[in-house]
């Protein structure tokens, strides 16, 4: 409920339009003129703590502060960091079942290292991260040898602290099964703590997605994760941003976005590939590359290719020996 000093701020629209631009600018994240009552509520509270009367003031007081302290309590403000563990469970199907053991092989038949690194892009508290990492800690157990590495990152200071902590209770919890509640976390009062085996594969880091220059470190990623988070890019920075996704991904990495949501308009560099369970988005393997593992797989003409096949063949053997998740989960 508003006290009656935070009613007695007003935002006009040259305010809004102010605070708006400046939030794309600096993010990426852009408000149509049909939230500017949103951005108001949201703000109104801050003020109210800071003891400032105007929205002009405020705007001052977060564009020159150095530290980005302010910012970054600003992006706290205008996000919204609803999310849970094992959400969309199609999707999460597709990549245990579809992706990962497709990864794996096509991994094994090139001789490349058996190394998988994931990226949470816009991870919020850390439900979907720690998600992912069970899934390969599932998945994965049968297979020693392998490095599996999460990358995680938030526009959110707030937000990352409590991924880091990794404590969640409540409805956030509310699709994981009591086997796996039971198997990756420890009950601490209330609130249930993800455990080491799991928190260990998962690396936070502050990053703003619209900053192109951290967004050319990411290299080599296997797969990337990006889902539900479009909603707050104007179309400049979605496409801005799924550029580096695709420079990010190795020939053959895979792109998971919102069900509900499409690269239509914003890039052909993708190839669409219908799983059983869910669409996603590949970037192709090189042709020479193609031609190397068709090649392996189905011809099996030399030794070392048929070495490489076998390999590839004991990999799914183990992978298919191991629950699906949507057995796990019931």
């Amino acid at each position: 409920m508003l006290t009656d000093s935070e009613n007695d701020i007003q935002m006009s629209l040259d305010e809004f339009i102010m605070i708006r631009d400046f939030i794309h600018e600096k993010s990426g994240i852009y408000f149509a003129e049909n939230k500017m009552y949103l951005v108001k509520n949201r703000l109104i509270k801050r003020m109210a703590e800071l003891g400032i009367k105007n929205i002009r003031d405020y705007f001052y007081h977060v564009k020159y502060d150095v530290s980005l302290k302010e910012f970054n309590q600003l992006m706290n403000l205008v996000t919204t960091n609803e999310t849970s563990f094992f959400r969309n469970e199609p999707q999460l199907l597709s990549f245990s079942e579809e992706v990962l053991p497709l990864l794996v092989k096509e991994k094994l038949v090139a001789g490349e290292s058996k190394t998988l690194k994931i990226w949470s892009a816009g991870c919020s508290s850390g439900e979907e991260p720690y998600t992912l990492a069970i899934i390969l800690l599932e998945k994965m157990i049968l297979m020693p040898g392998w490095n599996l590495e999460i990358l995680a990152n938030d526009i959110s200071e707030s937000v990352l602290q409590r991924a880091r902590n990794g404590e969640y209770s409540g409805i956030t919890l509310r699709n994981v099964a009591p086997a796996i509640l039971n198997r990756y976390f420890t009950k601490v009062g209330e609130m249930y703590r993800i455990n080491p085996e799991a928190k260990s594969l998962v690396k936070f880091f502050h990053m703003n997605l619209n900053e192109g220059r951290r967004m050319n470190m990411m290299t080599g990623v296997d797969v990337i994760f990006f889902r539900n988070v479009m909603i707050y890019f104007s179309d400049e920075v979605k496409k801005q941003i799924i550029r580096g996704f695709y420079n990010s991904l190795k020939p053959g990495g895979f792109l998971y976005i919102g069900h509900s949501e499409t690269l239509h308009g914003l890039s052909k560099a993708f190839r669409l590939v219908y799983f059983k369970n869910a669409l996603v988005y590949r970037k192709e393997i090189q042709k020479a590359e193609k031609e190397i593992v068709h090649t392996t797989v189905f011809s099996g003409t030399a030794a070392s290719t048929a070495g490489a096949a076998g390999g590839a063949k004991r990999a799914m053997d183990l992978l298919n020996k191991i629950k699906p998740m949507s057995t796990v989960n019931k």
